[in-house]
């Protein structure tokens, strides 16, 4: 059946129907996959492509979920190269589907994938704004990297500007700056260490970018960068959420040291020793607690001086608790 999308305001025709697995190609310039095959796009083997596909864990989640559904129903997109079809979105799909069929040859139910069929008219920019509507601002998102790449290549290798980017992914222009400046700052990573397990790290850069103190010192400071990037490859930082705590560590110079000579964990450590309210939920209520009396409003010592019997056994009980912990410690105050 011949249906048509409309892909930067015109009509791109393509079919509807199912294609064989065994006729499908495999496509090395898929923007998933892309740091996976590096500078073998040109040379690397369908094979040896359905290898570092397979290899992903989340492809291995994606093979159960098809063998459990029985088959692919969500439409792969690929283009007609003769007898052949490109798969242009959905190589995960594919890959599960083909070593589905290696363990179960004679299942029908992993033969065939339902398909948007494309002639050749479907360009590269063509393809690379369906699947940012697919997979940047659509229901079926692709994980941070693979996003942050996409908007990346929108903007540097297909000119899309801010304003086009902003109202056609429905996203800020600010989380636009922040995805185009992670991406960056993951790249130049991974071009020092360039393993494809080193992808994963994006989710550190990308924190690193959203603190502003942290950008600002990433982006100035190339001693600080080194650093960083060293810190990371070392697995003494592992953790986006360890960025957030970063500022404190680098304000503090014994936690400092302890992340240049042991690791994240450790830094961590002498902090909660200086304030245990960063890992102790009942300190932190202290903490808070002690804040709020200390900045009490007028209004309320008002209320206590006028005899606000309900204020006055609120402040009795808390002075009572202290007491009580006190004498328990054996801590005099």
């Amino acid at each position: 059946m011949t249906d048509a999308i409309i892909i930067q305001g015109r009509n791109v025709a393509y079919a509807r129907g199912a294609v064989p697995v065994e006729d499908c190609i495999l496509d090395p310039q898929n923007p998933r996959i892309q740091f996976m095959v590096g500078q073998r796009a040109g040379l690397i083997s369908d094979a040896e492509l359905e290898d570092l596909i397979w290899d992903k864990d989340a492809v291995k989640s994606l093979g159960q979920s098809i063998l459990q559904n029985g088959g692919v129903f969500e439409a792969v997109i690929v283009q007609r190269q003769g007898s052949k079809y490109l798969v242009r979105e959905g190589n995960c799909r594919t890959v599960a589907c083909r070593r589905l069929l290696a363990q179960f040859p004679q299942d029908n139910r992993f033969r065939m994938m339902p398909a948007m069929i494309f002639e050749v008219d479907l360009t590269e920019e063509d393809l690379a704004v369906l699947l940012a509507d697919m997979h940047v601002s659509g229901k079926i998102r692709w994980d941070a990297y693979e996003q942050a790449k996409h908007v990346s290549d929108l903007f540097h290798v297909y000119g899309k500007t801010y304003e086009w980017l902003s109202n056609h992914l429905r996203l800020s222009k600010g989380k636009i700056r922040e995805l185009l400046e992670a991406y960056q700052a993951t790249t130049e990573y991974l071009n020092l260490h360039p393993s494809p397990l080193n992808v994963r790290k994006f989710a550190v850069f990308h924190e690193v970018i959203k603190k502003k103190e942290l950008r600002q010192r990433f982006k100035e400071l190339p001693r600080f960068r080194a650093s960083l990037h060293r810190w990371v490859n070392e697995e003494r930082i592992s953790d986006s959420r360890q960025v957030r705590e970063l500022p404190m560590v680098l304000a503090n110079p014994e936690a400092a040291k302890a992340l240049e000579q042991i690791g994240f964990e450790e830094a961590q450590q002498v902090l909660v020793r200086e304030d245990p309210s960063l890992k102790n939920d009942a300190f932190l209520a202290i903490k808070q607690a002690t804040e709020k009396v200390r900045s009490l409003p007028a209004d309320d010592i008002q209320d206590l001086k006028a005899g606000n019997a309900r204020k006055i056994d609120m402040m009795r009980d808390l002075y009572r608790a202290i007491e009580e912990v006190a004498a328990l410690a054996g801590v005099k105050f």
